[in-house]
């Protein structure tokens, strides 16, 4: 019987335009970084950082493997660089909120699902911090919502599209892949990768047009 629901987070409970809100990350935190990072690309750094974080199997925390790779290439110290990125989140992370909004019927039917004894998983890649995530959750307006584990930099060994996130998490809620249906927009991101390890998947947009239709095929399925 499906017990847990792992739900992602952008482009499915976030309404979101995720190139526009990119341009819009980067060209906010670029100029901090360049302050920073004198004889190198800021934008370079990050984002061989962040390929490192999600592709490097190592053993250590998705956080572990940015800062490493990322104090690395700037030869700035980690905790310098941790002050900015801190403070970035604090102050101008926010701003971009414009950018995402709500998903239709999304609140309510991870409530639903909660009150109907499901336990939901906002499955959502961990390659940000949990302060923006939390931000980004704010946005979909489910920052409130008891989810059973929300996934991010500080407690994820591994990012999509690697089958061996969705194998933490199920680790992580005591959980096998019988017992677990995954929801999501992206098929190589949500979708394959769940599917390989055996997790049963929807994808949003293609297998179901609104969130809400989650309720009504999990009611018929267990009955």
């Amino acid at each position: 019987m499906m017990e847990h629901l792992l739900i992602d987070l952008d482009k499915t409970l976030l309404e979101i335009n995720f190139d526009e809100f990119l341009k819009a990350y980067f060209g906010s935190l670029m100029p901090k970084l360049k302050k920073i990072i004198i004889d190198k690309d800021p934008l370079n750094v990050l984002t061989v950082s962040v390929d490192y974080m999600i592709n490097e199997k190592n053993g250590e925390l998705n956080i572990e493997k940015f800062y490493k790779k990322f104090t690395e290439l700037s030869k700035i110290d980690e905790e310098k660089s941790k002050e900015i990125f801190l403070e970035f989140y604090i102050n101008d992370f926010p701003k971009l909120g414009s950018f995402g909004k709500p998903a239709k019927n999304g609140r309510e039917t991870v409530l639903k699902l909660i009150e109907s004894g499901y336990k939901v998983v906002l499955a959502t890649n961990a390659i940000f911090p949990e302060i923006a995530i939390l931000e980004r959750m704010r946005w979909a307006n489910v920052n409130d919502i008891d989810f059973e584990l929300v996934t991010t930099m500080e407690n994820m060994h591994f990012a999509k599209p690697h089958p061996e996130y969705y194998l933490e998490i199920l680790e992580k809620i005591k959980a096998k892949s019988d017992d677990v249906l995954m929801v999501g927009d992206d098929l190589e991101m949500d979708i394959l990768p769940a599917n390989k390890i055996g997790i049963k998947t929807l994808q949003y947009g293609v297998d179901i047009k609104d969130i809400s239709e989650i309720v009504n095929l999990l009611s018929k399925s267990n009955n």
